[in-house]
C-alpha cells in the first residue's frame, strides 16, 4: 500500500506503508510527511483502527490543524480513509493505491492503476542522465534503463562519511519516464523542504538532505544533442550495442566493442553510449594511438613504477586508470606492433604490468572499446596489424556509414547540433536545406558541427544558403 501526495494535481512522492504501520503524521515538526516551509503549522494524523462491526481494519483521519478536507468536505476526527478518497489542503492532496506509481504494472500498456486518484501524466521521455554534486563535488551518470545510483556510507556512487548516514541510505533508478528514488536511510531523506519515502524527478534540479542535514543536489538533464544520433538512422546500431551489454555473461564480464567508419562519423559517441549504458561506475578512459609518440605509447598505456628508468615517476596507465570502467582505444590501427602483442596479452588474461614492475601484475575489470577508420583486413595483408589481435577485438564490430550515405542525418544532426550551441531553434531556408543535404560531407559529423558553430558565432536566427559555404 502507498500513500501517493500530489500538488497543483501532479504526482510528486509515495510513501510506503508496511503492514506494522499503525500511525502516519502529514506535516507537523517531525511528521512522517513534512510541508515545505510556507505550509508549516498544518498537521494531519492518519491512524489504523479496528472496526468490532465488520471485523477489519481501517485508516481514520485525526487533523491537529483546520484546512483539511476529504472528497471536499472538511475532515472531522475518526473519518474514515479509503482507497477510494482524496485528502486535500490548499494545493496538496493525497490518497490511497495499490501501486506506487513507480513503474507501477497497467493493463494493455497503457496508464498505470492510481488508485482512483488524480490522473497522472506518464508519457515517456527519453535519454535523461544525472548530475549528482556533494561535497562541492560534481559526478555525471549516463542514462541507462534501470542503471543505479546508491548515496551512502559505504561502497556507494556518492560517499558521505557522515555517521548519521546509512550505508545505503538513498537510491536513484533510471526509467526512460523519469528519474525514480527511494529512501532506504533510518535517519530520512528530504527533498525541497519535505520528507520523503520515494517519489519521481522529472527534468530539473532538486536539493536532497541526506539525513536531514547533509546536502545533495541532484540535476535531470536531458540529452538533447545525443538524440539526434540515437533517433536518427543510426537508432538500430545503438540498439544492437545495447542489446550486448545487456547480456554480460556472454563475455565473461569484459566485452570487447569494435566502431569501425571514416574519421568524424561519431566513433567516440558510440564508446560513450556504451559506457553509458553498460552500468560500469569507474571512469571513461580515452587513449588515442595516432596522438601519443611512440616512445611513450607504453607507458601511457602501462604505467610506470618508480625508478623502473631514469626520471620514471609511479604512475598509473590508461588500463588501470579505466580499472572498473571503460577503456576507449581509438585509431587502433595507428599502434606499433610490438605494442599490439601487448595489448593481446592483457586482453587475453586481464591482468597489467607496468613499467618496471617485478611482479604478477594487476587484474582489471574493465570494457574495451576500440576504433579505427582504416580497413583492418588491408592493414593486416600490409603487415601492418596483427591477425591474432584483429580476431580477439573483432567478435562484436559496429561499421558506421558515412554521413553522405545517410543524408536522411543531416539536417536533425544540424539542428540539434545548432540548438546545443546557441539553446534556441534556428529556422533553415530551403535554399541552405538543399545544399545541406546535397554536400558529401567527407569529414561527416565533425565537418557539420564545424559549420554549426561558425554560424552560432554570428547570432543569427536564421541560416541561408550563404551560411552553407564550405
Amino acid at each position: 500500500m502507498y500513500l501517493l501526495l500530489y500538488r497543483d494535481n501532479k504526482h510528486i512522492f509515495s510513501f510506503y506503508i508496511n503492514s506494522a504501520k499503525k500511525k502516519i503524521v502529514i506535516g507537523g515538526e517531525e511528521g512522517d510527511i513534512l510541508f515545505p516551509p510556507d505550509m508549516h503549522g498544518h498537521e494531519l494524523s492518519l491512524r489504523r483502527e479496528f472496526d468490532f462491526k465488520t471485523r477489519q481494519y481501517f485508516w481514520a483521519l485525526y487533523p491537529s490543524t483546520k484546512g483539511f478536507a476529504v472528497n471536499g468536505k472538511e475532515v472531522k476526527p475518526g473519518d474514515p480513509f479509503s482507497g477510494s478518497d482524496v485528502v486535500s489542503i490548499r494545493d496538496f492532496s493525497f490518497s490511497f493505491s495499490q501501486f506506487s506509481h513507480l513503474g507501477a504494472p497497467s493493463a494493455g500498456g497503457g496508464r498505470a492503476d492510481q488508485g482512483q486518484t488524480i490522473v497522472v501524466d506518464t508519457e515517456r521521455t527519453a535519454y535523461k542522465s544525472l548530475l549528482i554534486e556533494s561535497d562541492g563535488v560534481v559526478k555525471n551518470f549516463s542514462f541507462r534503463e534501470g542503471r543505479e545510483v546508491l548515496v551512502g556510507r559505504k561502497k556507494a556512487d556518492i560517499t558521505l562519511q557522515q555517521p548519521d548516514v546509512s550505508s545505503e541510505h538513498l537510491l536513484l533508478v533510471m526509467k526512460s519516464s523519469g528519474i525514480y528514488f527511494w529512501n532506504k536511510g533510518k535517519n530520512g531523506t528530504w527533498v525541497n523542504g519535505m520528507r520523503v519515502e520515494n517519489g519521481e524527478l522529472q527534468e530539473g534540479k532538486y536539493r536532497f538532505l541526506i539525513a536531514g542535514k547533509h546536502p545533495v543536489v541532484v540535476t535531470v538533464v536531458r540529452e538533447r544533442v545525443a538524440e539526434s544520433f540515437y533517433k536518427g538512422s543510426l537508432a538500430a546500431l545503438f540498439e544492437k550495442v545495447e542489446g550486448w551489454l545487456q547480456k554480460p555473461e556472454l563475455f565473461g564480464g569484459h566485452p570487447i566493442i569494435l566502431f569501425s567508419g571514416e574519421s568524424g562519423v561519431g566513433k567516440e559517441v558510440f564508446a560513450e553510449f556504451a559506457h553509458g549504458i553498460c552500468g560500469r561506475k569507474g571512469e571513461f578512459v580515452t587513449y588515442n594511438a595516432a596522438a601519443i609518440p611512440e616512445t611513450l605509447a607504453e607507458s601511457e598505456l602501462f604505467g610506470t613504477c618508480k625508478g623502473s628508468f631514469t626520471g620514471a615517476e609511479e604512475r598509473a596507465g590508461a588500463f588501470l586508470q579505466a580499472d572498473g570502467g571503460t577503456l576507449f582505444l581509438d585509431e587502433i590501427a595507428e599502434m606499433p606492433l610490438n605494442l599490439q602483442g601487448k595489448i593481446l596479452r592483457i586482453l587475453e588474461d586481464w591482468t597489467v604490468r607496468r613499467i618496471g614492475e617485478t611482479g604478477a601484475g594487476k587484474k582489471v575489470d574493465l570494457m574495451m572499446v576500440l576504433a579505427t577508420n582504416r580497413d583492418l583486413a588491408k592493414e593486416i595483408a600490409a603487415g601492418r596489424f596483427r591477425k591474432d589481435l584483429f580476431y580477439r577485438i573483432s567478435t562484436l564490430t559496429v561499421a558506421i556509414p558515412p554521413l553522405r550515405e545517410r543524408r536522411e542525418d543531416i539536417m536533425p544532426l544540424a539542428k540539434h547540433l545548432l540548438f546545443s550551441l546557441t539553446g534556441r531553434e534556428t529556422r533553415f531556408t530551403g535554399k541552405a536545406v538543399t545544399v545541406l543535404e546535397g554536400h558529401d560531407w567527407p569529414g561527416n559529423v565533425r565537418e557539420l558541427k564545424s559549420v554549426m558553430t561558425r554560424f552560432a558565432y554570428t547570432g543569427k536566427e536564421e541560416f541561408d544558403i550563404l551560411d552553407a559555404a564550405f
